[in-house]
């Protein structure tokens, strides 16, 4: 490819080319964000097939869609945040897909916790209901809920607080015990997701 016509091109003329499906234009693009765009999001999800598969997608998801991109566009900041916005629906749908194995395989009995397992789960429990206890009046008592698997609205109706009030104590409760439980914040992460 002879990219010297278009190295002096902005993104803002390359983007021009490119909504008119110029690939020499896109691939100036291509070699100018990929390694970066896979750095962000391996600094993300810590997974370099992962990273790859969805700085892929991105790109082609881009080439689609260039002819609807806005011509002021800025071409960088639309791209890292495609890749933000696609590692964190990543993150969300792996999160509830282990949730779901997790809950699946305990439901069939198909896993049974070792002695040790259930020694060091009741420590850890343990400590955080010491942590729980801690917290000032209303988080302990949203916090408490929480663990018990009630929403934030249900919450609000038990308490009969109103749901903001319930959300922001819950974020301060759950920022405290983050503080706390730092070792033990998956824990706390699996606990509040639950």
């Amino acid at each position: 490819m002879d990219k010297s016509k278009f190295e002096p091109l902005s993104d803002k003329d390359l983007l021009a080319k490119i909504r008119q499906k110029d690939i020499k234009a896109f691939d100036i693009i291509y070699l100018k964000y990929h390694y970066r765009l896979y750095v962000y999001a391996l600094k993300m999800i810590k997974n370099d097939e992962d990273a790859a598969d969805i700085v892929q997608d991105i790109f082609i998801r881009f080439w689609e869609q260039a002819d609807r991109i806005p011509e002021e566009l800025n071409i960088r900041n639309y791209l890292y945040a495609m890749v933000r916005n696609r590692v964190l629906n990543y993150i969300r749908d792996n999160r509830t897909r282990l949730i779901n194995n997790y809950r699946i395989v305990c439901l069939r009995g198909g896993y049974e916790e070792p002695e040790a397992e259930k020694e060091d789960r009741a420590a850890l429990y343990g400590e955080l209901q010491d942590a729980i206890e801690s917290l000032p009046p209303q988080q302990r008592k949203v916090a408490a809920s929480r663990k018990d698997g009630l929403s934030n609205a249900e919450i609000a109706e038990k308490l009969d607080l109103s749901l903001n009030t319930v959300n922001v104590h819950y974020r301060l409760g759950l920022k405290a015990l983050r503080n706390k439980l730092k070792h033990l914040i998956v824990l706390v992460i699996i606990l509040c997701l639950c």
